[in-house]
């Protein structure tokens, strides 16, 4: 794709790459294999095809090739020019410089492997003598590219969840959609060095309340939300307020509620399982059902339905005077009258906010 809308259907973008891999990629591919330098595994997730004036095309996979980008990082972190950058350092890409070749700029095609689709970007204009002044002046596409890079990395923070589901679970956390890449990837590192008082004072710094307000607005669209904007409102309110001993058993109760209204949109009502721990089964079934679901998206569900059957949420209560795992508010302690200050908190309390979004984040990717 280029700076401009789309022009290309299904079918003309899917030409579009089999041009490219015709043209370019094949030949690279022979080139370095009659030459003993292509390794007997490649797998390409990025290609960038750069066109210099005068010399024939160069061809980059993977780690060949870099970006020049604008990002946010890591306010912990300082860059040196030539440093490896990690993934937990980088908060968000925001723009990309476009490709030079000795201090010039050079038409390109870039290809990015996003989970199973390539996502394809071009510019042809720096070898067009009419447009070179306009075009060295401006540059559009690094916006887009940058947003493509972000999808990556989100791609990859939501891989490394994947074996570090047992140490976010014992903090009360899981694949959270709107913590991706960061702060989880950092959150996780921290984990890794053992270090769970900083993991949650970054996660709690980075959650204030403009973030409380930023993803909360975006709830309404779902009826399942919608039909609860009163309680749910005002229980962020008592979020924000410091009111935890209200947010908490007021926001509670709204998960299984809204899994429940939505599973009844989806089947007919008098076949809906009764049992909390049975509604949040179908619902991921449900949410899974589609041969199109993304392994991103697959991993975030699983992450999700995970932590709420298996973690501190709906774990058994029977002995009333034994100590209470307060990573996440209890289901049973709260509704059965148990007191307990260390589930009243501001932690608590804005996991359960960061349920809800997970929830709205599945819904409306299902809807």
């Amino acid at each position: 794709m280029s700076d401009k809308k789309p022009i290309l259907d299904q079918k003309g973008s899917q030409n579009f790459f089999n041009h490219i891999k015709q043209l370019w990629i094949e030949p690279e591919f022979e080139r370095r294999k009659e030459k003993g330098t292509l390794p007997k595994t490649l797998q390409v997730t990025q290609c960038l095809i750069m066109f210099p004036e005068k010399n024939p095309p160069l061809v980059q996979f993977n780690d060949e090739f870099s970006w020049k980008a604008t990002i946010i990082k890591d306010h912990e972190t300082a860059f040196e020019k030539g440093d490896p950058i990690q993934l937990y350092q980088v908060n968000k890409v925001l723009n990309v410089e476009p490709p030079e070749i000795e201090g010039k700029r050079v038409g390109f095609v870039f290809l990015n492997l996003v989970g199973i689709n390539w996502e394809i970007f071009f510019d042809f204009t720096p070898n067009h003598s009419i447009s070179k002044t306009t075009e060295e002046q401006e540059w559009n596409l690094g916006k887009t590219i940058a947003e493509s890079l972000q999808r990556v990395l989100i791609e990859k923070t939501v891989r490394v969840s994947n074996p570090a589901q047992e140490v976010l679970n014992e903090i009360g956390l899981w694949a959270v959609p709107s913590l991706l890449p960061y702060p989880l990837s950092k959150i996780m590192n921290l984990l890794k060095e053992n270090d769970k008082k900083r993991a949650i004072s970054l996660l709690e710094s980075f959650c204030d309340s403009k973030f409380i307000k930023k993803i909360s607005d975006n709830w309404w669209s779902i009826k399942q939300f919608e039909d609860r904007k009163k309680v749910i409102s005002d229980a962020i309110e008592a979020h924000i307020d410091s009111k935890f001993t209200l947010s908490i058993p007021t926001l509670l109760p709204q998960i299984e509620g809204i899994v429940t209204d939505w599973i009844i949109t989806k089947m007919p009502e008098e076949e809906v399982p009764w049992k909390q721990e049975s509604k949040t089964k179908k619902f991921k079934d449900l949410v899974l059902d589609d041969s199109l679901t993304s392994k991103t998206f697959e991993t975030i569900v699983n992450s999700t339905i995970k932590f709420i059957l298996e973690g501190p949420i709906l774990s058994t209560f029977k002995n009333w005077v034994e100590s209470i795992n307060s990573a996440f508010p209890n289901r049973n302690v709260i509704s059965h009258g148990k007191h307990d200050d260390s589930i009243y908190t501001h932690q608590n309390s804005l996991k359960l906010i960061l349920l809800l979004d997970t929830l709205h984040h599945i819904v409306l990717t299902r809807n």
